[in-house]
């Protein structure tokens, strides 16, 4: 034997008809095929366990009971609105700053506006009157009326906004 077969690979044959490459082949699509078949079987799903039927059930009818009942624990912290008095001193506050504009306007303008929102951004349910030379802002605090009479004095809505500066 010459040196040139000795050093060949040991899994080296001397000749290949082929045989080699179709078994290769063969097994590529065999484990493809495997793969294959795998992917596509469903398996299937797992059973829910016997104790989540009851607890939903328990669940589900208490939520009814929280929402329809509302038992005094349950309301953690409850919002009250401002009592009347200071929605009074709001409104009062809200109609003298709407007069301050009217009055800007009709020093700019020399003359009433026509509507509340010609002399800037209406306050919201305040209701505004013209009378002759002068006008009315009327807001409405529940059943009372808040009047603003720019025809005399006014003394109930300036010692409101007084208490703004004197910091009440």
């Amino acid at each position: 034997m010459s040196s040139e077969d000795q050093l060949r690979p040991y899994h080296a044959k001397d000749e290949a008809h082929g045989q080699e490459a179709a078994e290769a082949v063969a097994a590529v699509l065999k484990h493809a095929a495997e793969k294959d078949k795998a992917a596509h079987a469903k398996t299937a799903p797992r059973k829910q366990p016997k104790w989540m039927l009851p607890l939903g059930i328990n669940l589900a009818v208490l939520a009814v009971y929280f929402l329809v009942f509302s038992p005094a624990w349950l309301v953690i912290n409850p919002i009250e609105g401002p009592d009347l008095a200071a929605q009074t001193v709001d409104m009062k506050k809200a109609i003298y700053f709407q007069a301050q504009r009217v009055e800007a306007y009709k020093v700019k303008h020399g003359r009433l506006p026509n509507q509340l929102a010609d002399a800037g951004s209406p306050t919201p349910g305040v209701e505004y009157l013209r009378q002759g030379d002068g006008y009315r802002l009327i807001g409405t605090v529940g059943a009372e009326p808040v009047v603003y009479d720019s025809s005399g004095p006014n003394t109930e809505i300036v010692a409101a906004v007084a208490s703004i500066a004197i910091g009440g």
